[in-house]
């Protein structure tokens, strides 16, 4: 026979046909746990006690923050995003929920009242956890609307509490968004304010006062522009004192020195006209600096360095030419076209230079004055700053509290139940019969004896059940090719037996004892025909494909338990084989001895191994051209055949003249002579019998034989299926 090794398809342990497979096969299980679940289900729901509840709706439209110390922006409404709105409906929610609020219900209402059955022994402790227990808030999904109901087995209790507990919570909510005290503490504060406003005035009153300016800013400026301007008119003053002076010089004859005088050349005198321009555009900037910045600045320092080197290059010039001051104003008076002339009366030139002498000296004077006042408004400055500063924010905080004390006045006198932002849409309503907890206890009930059903099944099956189940399992956990299946039938798959010893027959032959009546394996009637003819079939393949063409040839069936069915595959695959006319076949019992043997061979004649091996030996067959044979004899117990025995046998075997034998083999255990037969064997055939042999046995067992010789193939024997054909994949 040819060996078909397929390709094992890499499947999942868990998967539909595995859970649909469970599930059917522990389905009396699922239903008797769902059968619980619905009695349970309907007890509940007979003899649950009637529970009542009062609902209650309120639209909170926003939140006033009426905390006098917050933010004066805090009364207006707070913004309408979804992020504010949820805050805020959550925080309304958890003041509907504090243990607080049902303390206080609790005791308006009373304890004993409350819990009517506890007597004397009721705390507010327990009833305000009553009141807890039963209470329920949810604020509705997408608006501003918060549920509220409340349950209670006492229909007026239900009622009662909801609109206490309303009452109550206006009062809490006043009191979570307004701190307590608050005028009190707002009166305080703005006195304090209002103090420390007038001393900052005082201070920058004096100030003031003291330079002479009721504005640093405009003071500033002020002094600047002055400075400025006297500046640009002293400078004007001491160009026109010099020009008159040389004029005046001029008109008087004044002789010129005896000492010899360089030369005072044009160059000179231009340069000479320049140094005084750049002196008085240095002074002006001086002022305008020093109106700005304090003399330490480095801009002033830089300008009064410049004024420093233009003055020392200026008396050089007037040192190395004393008269050079009387030529560049003659020579200015000149350039200009408005000369004098010599006619003209010297007296009053020179009263004329007098008065701008007198002119030139006062503006300096005032320049002084001007620049003092500038040092002293820049030492000042910062004082001034500082005040004014501390001015405007005592000015903001008096306003401020000013404002808090005003609303604070107005909490004083509110009335918790004419709050404009929170309203009852609904009020506490007749209570009503409560069953959405009653239904979703029955509905638990009844759903879950099916779920633990289904859970036991599914945990049974797919857990703790180490067995292979279908012949799937074989390829898809164990990686094992299949080579048959035989479905389980309870009233056909026996185990064969063996006539008894002393058979009329023949008197070499085993006899069996009368046993009831089945249908031999060999029988065209026997369900295990079919199958024993296909492993025929691919036996007879599997041989001529491996050119075993000796004779006899050595079959073995072999399994991992006592009713797997190997006798009974044995006998029909002996059966099948017997029918082909390619000769004899023997089939050896070794499994069990005369006392139990294969109640179905209804008295037909078994040998013992050593007769039926003899040559040209007279035995009867116990159908065409099949012959039965057992290791025990008739005055042995139960029959072992050792491997010792089993070695010293081989010759015969090999000699003996049938086509085949067949080896009923023992069961594979730690002792089992069959590991050490089975590489003997031409083919070996492995039967597993579902749903009870153990999966790592079958690897263990199954990976050993083939590493001893690789000739063995794998029936499963006695599947079932429970699934319906309808919704089985493997059907």
């Amino acid at each position: 026979m040819t060996e078909t090794q397929r390709e094992t398809q890499q499947h999942s342990a868990l998967n539909l046909s595995a859970i649909l497979f469970v599930l059917f096969k522990r389905k009396r299980t699922i239903m008797i746990c769902a059968a619980v679940g619905i009695i349970a289900a309907a007890a509940v729901y007979f003899l649950y006690p009637p529970v009542y509840e009062s609902q209650a709706k309120l639209l909170v439209r926003y939140v006033l923050e009426r905390s006098a110390v917050d933010s004066i922006e805090g009364t207006s409404a707070t913004a309408t995003n979804k992020t504010t709105v949820d805050a805020v409906i959550g925080a309304e929610v958890a003041i509907l929920t504090s243990w607080d609020l049902a303390v206080q219900v609790a005791q308006a209402i009373g304890p004993k009242r409350l819990l009517p059955r506890s007597g004397e022994a009721a705390t507010e402790g327990t009833a305000a956890g009553t009141v807890s227990s039963g209470l329920t808030v949810i604020p509705t999904k997408g608006s501003n609307i918060i549920f509220v109901s409340y349950t209670n087995r006492d229909p007026q209790i239900a009622t009662l509490v909801l609109q206490e507990l309303l009452s109550r919570y206006f009062i809490k909510h006043l009191e979570v968004h307004r701190s307590a005290g608050a005028f009190d503490f707002v009166t305080q504060q703005t006195d304090q304010v209002r103090t420390r406003l007038n001393q900052t005035e005082d201070a920058l009153r004096s100030l003031r006062d003291k330079t002479g300016i009721t504005s640093l800013k405009d003071g500033s400026e002020s002094l600047t522009t002055e400075a400025a301007k006297t500046q640009e008119q002293l400078g004007a003053a001491e160009a026109e004192l010099a020009e008159q002076q040389a004029l005046v010089n001029q008109m008087g004859g004044a002789q010129p020195d005896a000492s010899p005088q360089a030369e005072v050349s044009k160059r000179d005198i231009e340069q000479y006209q320049f140094l005084v321009l750049r002196s008085e555009t240095l002074h002006k900037t001086e002022t305008d600096l020093l109106s700005k910045y304090t003399p330490a600045n480095k801009r002033v320092k830089i300008n009064q360095r410049q004024i420093k080197e233009v003055e020392y290059q200026k008396l050089d010039l007037e040192k190395k030419f004393p008269d050079i001051s009387t030529k560049a104003a003659a020579l200015k008076a000149k350039t200009g076209g408005g000369s004098q002339g010599k006619n003209s009366d010297i007296i009053s030139e020179r009263a004329r230079l007098a008065g701008i002498g007198a002119k030139t000296e006062a503006l300096r004077s005032r320049l002084r004055n001007i620049q003092e006042r500038m040092k002293q408004l820049s030492g000042l400055g910062l004082q001034i700053q500082e005040l004014e500063r501390k001015r405007d924010l005592d000015e903001a905080n008096y306003k401020y509290f000013a404002a808090s004390l005003e609303k604070a006045r107005i909490d004083e006198a509110l009335d918790p139940s004419k709050m404009p932002n929170i309203s009852a849409v609904q009020r506490p309503t007749p209570p009503m019969l409560d069953t959405k907890t009653r239904n979703k206890i029955v509905l638990g009930l009844a759903g879950g004896g099916a779920a633990l059903g289904i859970a036991l099944a599914l945990l049974s099956g797919l857990v703790l059940n180490r067995t292979v189940r279908r012949p799937l399992d074989l390829e898809t956990q164990l990686r094992i090719p299949l080579m048959l299946s035989i479905p389980h039938t309870a009233t056909r798959n026996g185990h064969l037996a063996l006539p008894r010893n002393g058979s009329p027959a023949n008197s070499e032959a085993l006899a069996t004892r009368p046993h009831h009546s089945k249908l031999a394996p060999w029988e065209a009637g026997h369900f295990i025909r079919p199958y024993c003819q296909a492993i025929r079939d691919r036996l007879g393949l599997y041989f001529e494909i491996k050119h075993l063409t000796h004779k006899p040839k050595l079959v073995g069936v072999a399994g991992f338990s006592e009713e797997a069915g190997t006798s009974t595959l044995a006998a029909g695959l002996a059966a099948s084989l017997s029918e082909t006319n390619d000769g004899k076949v023997l089939l050896v019992d070794i499994n069990l001895g005369p006392e139990d043997v294969h109640p179905f061979f209804q008295g037909k004649p078994a040998y013992s191994l050593t007769a039926a091996l003899k040559r040209n030996s007279a035995i009867a067959s116990a159908a065409d051209n099949l012959y039965l044979a057992t290791v025990g004899s008739p005055n042995a117990g139960p029959a072992q055949l050792g491997l010792k025995r089993f070695f010293d046998m081989m010759p015969n075997l090999k000699a003996s003249d049938f086509d085949y034998i067949i080896f009923d083999m023992p069961p594979l255990g730690q002792t089992s002579p069959t590991w050490g037969m089975a590489p003997f064997m031409d083919k070996l055939l492995l039967v597993i019998e579902a749903e009870k042999n153990n999966r790592e046995i079958i690897k263990r067992g199954y990976r050993k034989l083939v590493a001893e010789r690789d000739n063995v193939e794998v029936v499963v024997n006695k599947t079932r299926s429970y699934v319906p054909k309808w919704l089985d994949a493997e059907a």
